[in-house]
């Protein structure tokens, strides 16, 4: 299934001018959600476990992945990919200047791991269709029959 996208007219980062026209973007349409009991409910079709049981599993791992990205490390998922905290700061002149509230809020960085680089790499696009589009009517020579005026 293609991934549906829709043009998004945005004005670029100068002011309006015809040196900076306005320009169009593709943005990724969502196609609704999977809920979480909704996923853990596939997953558990798929294996011996429960719902109940993958549920427990992934509220375990969120707790430990809290914790290991509070510690500092990256977090190894296996086929999904890796988790690392990345940070940022504003700059100081001097090293003693610097004081730990110029950090930032640390993003979470996800790395993704080689099957689902490979979906990327294969995802194909599809232009959604606008609701608002009239239906296209074939010219008056290409109907079949007469034309009644």
């Amino acid at each position: 299934m293609a991934q549906k996208y829709k043009l998004i007219e945005r004005r670029n980062l100068g002011k309006d001018s015809e040196d900076n026209p306005r320009k169009f973007y593709a943005q990724a349409v969502n196609n609704g959600y999977v809920a979480f009991d909704e996923l853990c409910s596939e997953i558990a079709e798929a294996c011996t476990l429960t719902s109940a049981d993958v549920k427990a599993v992934l509220d375990r791992m969120n707790y430990c992945l809290d914790k290991h990205l509070r510690a500092g490390r990256i977090v190894q998922f296996g086929e999904i990919g890796n988790f690392r905290l990345a940070l940022g700061s504003t700059g100081s002149l001097t090293e003693d200047e610097f004081h730990v509230s110029q950090i930032k809020t640390p993003r979470i960085v996800f790395t993704p791991g080689a099957k689902l680089r490979t979906t990327r790499e294969l995802t194909t696009f599809e232009k959604e269709q606008s609701d608002d589009a009239e239906t296209e009517t074939p010219d008056d020579d290409e109907q079949d029959g007469p034309v009644v005026q």
